[in-house]
């Protein structure tokens, strides 16, 4: 059964941050669009994405900022667990933060979202107008340059926390990128930027793990306002918690010649530098700027023996803090730049935590101020893409056209089928139907005609490919997904002196859904939506919408012999 947007009464955004979390709630019925639920550290992304557990037991934690209060307080009690969502991105190799023993990714992230389930939870009983979570939407929201398999974890955690059972419909949680939710909520809150249709903009989501960009152009062709994708979205791991690791990483290399500064001290540092320090630097070149002197103070504070010239200078805070890492943002904004070629944009819109801070933005604008019309960091743009997801949920056809990351194509056999003697065989082959950077819209069909015969071609994989181009022939097992297998053995009979039949089949692509439509010797057949999400493939089987009259003759006949017998 496919779900609709009347099947639901609220839609709940949740962004699960590197640094910190929230959810909002958006109600479907008011035609204000009105947020109702008053959560605030939720609310306002506000309740840090840390959990403590006990060393005793695992199913003994904290979360949020009992996790930080009481971890910054006893350091040695438990196992303190930041930054996890950051095990996800599979380009991170090394510098990944610990986790506990026999402990999981999706164990943890599952833990924290079921406290973030449980406060959700509470929303009927101050509104009784929700008092039905089957009726609520969820839409989460994942980094940009996330695989399918990352995007898939999120969706298994949020089944261990309570948030949806297995066996809901995969449209009750929609899983969307950071830059698409920025975006529309980056738009919906720039009336006064008049953009019209054909206006072109860049989303700069720049979050504590992730730093998440993509083009869109304003797409009114509709009639209602949409958004076209125009750049295949990338992001990449340098978000600010990387200043809160390179600052790290200074500070115990000073610390290493001075055995009295404890591990409470240094975490009494990170804590200031991350909280007041990193939101307010400038790169001024002024040596006694406020930020310094904070530093310095905060460095030297209880400790004697260390001199003013032994803590830090404007020069080493530049090259071994902030710049490495907004040099890197900065380098993926040139590279979303050459995808759209000698075009100027409209707007760049700042968001995300990062986002926030005055030296990246004046990094910005000194870079690229001659190719962009306007600059707008929007206001509190850490929350941006949490509501942006709930906007998202409202309005899943917003996006008029998107930017595919992974390339489709079919089998004619099945995953379980072995090439004979361990060669290639035709039924092998990987036969390409889209490639990965191409657009797709939700009116756009690709159809590809194959040879069929029901007793040589009895059903079709649908297989995914994450690598570069060009596309291997015959790529091997572990290079591509399984994405759904598909019945062919349709009741069409042979037809004496013709060898095969020509079976056109039509896909139309998501971002991560996939309708399929056959028609062979003038019968159509569907299937129902396919879900591009891990797990257990089972066969699809068709349906015919419009059987010829014979079918249906034969139908009713059988139905007139069945009631003969019944009591």
């Amino acid at each position: 059964m496919t779900e609709t947007l009347n099947d639901y009464d609220a839609v709940i955004g949740i962004d699960f941050g590197t640094t910190f979390s929230g959810y909002y709630v958006l109600d479907l019925n008011s035609e204000q669009n009105k947020n109702y639920y008053d959560s605030y550290f939720w609310r306002y992304k506000n309740m840090p994405s840390t959990m403590l557990y006990k060393k005793e037991s695992e199913k003994k934690f904290t979360y949020g900022r009992s996790a930080e209060h009481n971890f910054r307080k006893h350091p040695d009690s438990g196992y303190h667990i930041s930054k996890v969502k950051l095990w996800l991105d599979r380009t991170i190799k090394e510098g990944l933060p610990p986790l506990p023993p026999n402990m999981t990714p999706v164990k943890i992230i599952g833990d924290y979202l079921s406290r973030m389930h449980k406060d959700i939870s509470k929303i009927p009983k101050k509104y009784p107008k929700f008092r039905d979570p089957s009726r609520y939407r969820y839409c989460m929201t994942v980094p940009t340059m996330w695989s399918e398999e990352s995007k898939n974890i999120m969706r298994e955690a949020a089944i261990l926390a309570g948030i949806i059972t297995k066996y809901d419909e995969p449209g009750k949680l929609l899983i969307i990128d950071e830059a698409v939710a920025a975006a529309l909520y980056a738009e919906d809150q720039s009336p006064e930027l008049n953009l019209t249709h054909g206006s072109l903009y860049m989303i700069c989501d720049a979050g504590g793990g992730t730093v998440d960009l993509a083009v869109f152009e304003k797409d009114d062709s509709s009639g209602t306002s949409g958004l076209k994708e125009i750049t295949m979205g990338t992001g990449s791991s340098c978000g600010s918690t990387f200043l809160d690791a390179r600052f790290e990483a200074l500070l115990r290399e000073k610390v290493s010649k001075y055995p009295n500064y404890s591990e409470k001290d240094i975490q009494d540092a990170l804590w200031e530098f991350s909280l007041v320090i990193k939101e307010t630097f400038v790169g001024d070149q002024e040596e006694k700027s406020y930020c310094i002197k904070k530093l310095k103070r905060m460095y030297i504070q209880g400790h004697p023996d260390i001199s003013d010239d032994e803590t830090y200078s404007l020069d080493e805070i530049h090259k071994k803090v902030f710049d490495p890492v907004v040099d890197e943002v900065l380098g993926m904004i040139e590279k979303q730049f050459a995808q759209i070629g000698g075009r100027h944009l409209d707007v760049m819109f700042i968001t995300g935590g990062f986002g926030q801070s005055p030296y990246l933005q004046a990094r910005i604008n000194d870079t690229f101020g001659s190719r962009v019309k306007h600059f707008k960091v929007i206001k509190d743009g850490n929350m941006a893409v949490m509501r942006g997801a709930t906007l998202f949920g409202a309005r899943p056809r917003a996006i008029t056209q998107r930017i595919l990351r992974r390339a489709y194509g079919i089998k004619l056999c099945s995953s379980n089928d072995m090439p004979e003697k361990n060669t290639p065989s035709v039924k092998d082959k990987f036969h390409v139907y889209i490639h990965k950077g191409e657009p797709v819209s939700e009116d756009g069909w690709i159809t590809k005609h194959i040879a069929w015969k029901k007793d040589i071609l009895p059903i079709v994989s649908l297989y995914a490919y994450d690598g570069d181009e060009p596309v291997p022939e015959y790529p091997s097992s572990q290079s591509i997904d399984l994405v759904a297998i598909f019945n062919t053995q349709f009741p069409i009979d042979d037809r004496k002196g013709v060898k095969y039949d020509i079976l056109a089949m039509k896909m139309r692509f998501g971002l991560d859904k996939i309708d399929i439509k056959v028609n062979i010797r003038g019968r159509d057949f569907e299937y129902v939506t396919v879900w591009d999400v891990t797990g257990e493939k089972t066969t699809q089987y068709y349906s015919e919408p419009n059987p010829p009259p014979s079918v249906k003759v034969r139908k009713l006949w059988l139905m007139d012999a069945i009631v003969k017998y019944l009591p």
